[in-house]
């Protein structure tokens, strides 16, 4: 029978152990492959179709036609350059996914004036953006007439043309075109120049400036359109205009954009768990309790399946929702789980502060920017718990020789307990159970481990050793110190 026992348990360790690297593997392997994961052929295809629509305009580029034939580069003054650029804007949903489209309305206005004091051939060539599908109504005017020798192509328009001393044109060139997703132009760098750029999104709200862009100096909102603009006087450019458009995510595209997050969870889950279990094992050892291997890795098995909760959460809710709702799933479980394993009294504060430290700070804190100072922080309570928990514990006692004058003196022997006095070092005496030698608590009915009825376990109300009393016995006296159990 007991081989039988035993071979049913390791059975039972081994599949649990199989299940938790199955579960942490498998969540790598579809993290690290996530967009192919989740997104059918299609949606990938129409999503990579449309990541490719972004309009990026550059600004108009002059060069100088030499005598011999051969071009050189020269600085378009850009003196009173206006630019209006108006994005009427949709959302598109196809095969489940969406993305933001607009149709673009554009509008330049440059200063041409020729400073050299002789007379030169110069060509002007303004470039269109290489990705446009559609490219309509297309003009350039040249003080408000169309040039004979302008040439006009899919690559941009092109015009060249003799300048004298100090003359100057206006050029205005406009355009109509789709894009999606996000819009850019780009400023000449490296010259100084005063610009007067407004981009006005029509029918969509909450549009970003990134980080990398020049800032704009005002921005209005109406309803659903906004209006950004960018006025600047004597300006030397290091950055370009970018403007990126809201977007209506899908659940695939809410778990594909945080993949690498998820990444880095993905990595540090092993470890963590691993970590947890070790940490859970020594407070469980401090307040004399334990947990079967089964039960540690069973416990491992629900911390695995955290991160794939909260993974595919933050594709139905925001992600400081998803977080929050995964945590008080997975640590409710083990709660109840270790409640009814070894007692809630002993474990409820110290197994909380860990969850909030493993699930909450050391992986939470990942997706956050503050991820240094959140893991030091994490380590930092994690430290301070044990230290509390054992600084009594660990301190060395040092022997009292005071009272001690000869060499030979007979130490004091301590007082015998009294029936109102228990010493501590018995009362404390860890309880186990007379079927499988499982550890109990004082207010355990029944074996967990094996399931045996351990109420006739009794402690001594006099010395305070634990002692089994059988049911058939009708008076029994305590092996230690002979007083009667009642």
């Amino acid at each position: 029978m007991s081989k039988r026992l035993t071979f049913y348990r390791l059975l039972a360790r081994g599949g649990l152990l199989v299940i938790l690297i199955g579960v942490l593997i498998t969540y790598l392997v579809v993290v690290n492959t996530l967009p192919s994961q989740i997104y059918t052929e299609a949606q990938q295809e129409y999503l990579n179709y449309n990541y490719s629509r972004s309009i990026a305009q550059k600004a108009p580029i002059l060069n100088i036609v030499q005598s011999d034939g051969q071009v050189a580069a020269a600085i378009l003054p850009g003196q009173d350059s206006k630019v209006r650029a108006t994005l009427a804007a949709r959302y598109e949903e196809q095969d489940g996914v969406s993305v933001t489209v607009y149709d673009l309305d554009f509008y330049g206005e440059y200063q041409l004036t020729h400073t050299d004091p002789t007379t030169t051939t110069v060509e002007l060539f303004f470039p269109f953006p290489g990705n446009l599908e559609t490219l309509h109504n297309v003009s350039f005017l040249v003080d408000g007439a169309e040039p004979a020798a302008v040439n006009y192509t899919t690559s941009g328009i092109n015009w060249q043309t003799m300048l004298a001393p100090n003359e100057a044109h206006e050029l205005v060139i406009t355009y109509k075109a789709d894009g999606a997703n996000s819009f850019t132009y780009g400023l000449p760098h490296n010259q100084r120049s005063n610009i007067d750029i407004v981009v006005t999104v029509l029918g969509l709200a909450g549009s970003e400036i990134p980080r990398n862009s020049l800032p704009a100096t005002t921005n209005e909102a109406e309803e659903n359109d906004e209006i950004f603009t960018w006025q600047y006087t004597g300006l030397i450019a290091d950055r370009d205009i970018q403007l990126s458009l809201p977007s209506r995510l899908s659940f695939a595209q809410r778990v594909a954009r945080l993949q690498d997050d998820f990444s880095i969870l993905a990595g540090l889950a092993p470890f963590l768990i691993c970590f947890f279990l070790v940490a859970l094992f020594g407070l469980l050892r401090q307040s004399k309790a334990g947990l079967s291997p089964e039960a540690y890795l069973l416990i491992g098995c629900g911390l695995a399946l955290f991160y794939p909760l909260l993974t595919f959460l933050s594709g139905l809710l925001d992600v400081t929702l998803a977080a929050l709702l995964a945590f008080i799933l997975i640590a409710g479980l083990l709660m109840v789980f270790l409640g009814r394993a070894v007692g809630w009294r002993k474990i409820w504060w110290r197994v909380s502060l860990l969850l909030i430290i493993f699930l909450g700070i050391f992986s939470l804190g990942m997706l956050t920017p503050w991820r240094g100072l959140l893991l030091t922080f994490g380590g930092l309570f994690l430290v301070g718990m044990f230290m509390l928990l054992n600084g009594r514990r660990w301190v060395a006692a040092e022997p009292d020789t005071s009272s001690s004058s000869l060499a030979g003196d007979i130490p004091e022997l301590e007082p015998a307990p009294t029936t109102d006095e228990i010493p501590p070092a018995l009362a404390d005496e860890v309880l186990y159970c007379p079927y499988c030698a499982r550890t109990l608590a004082d207010d355990h009915n029944f074996c967990p481990g094996c399931g045996h009825d351990t109420s006739r376990l009794r402690r001594c109300t006099k010395c305070g050793r634990p002692q089994f009393i059988p049911a058939e016995d009708e008076r029994v006296y305590c092996l230690s110190c002979g007083q009667v159990f009642g």
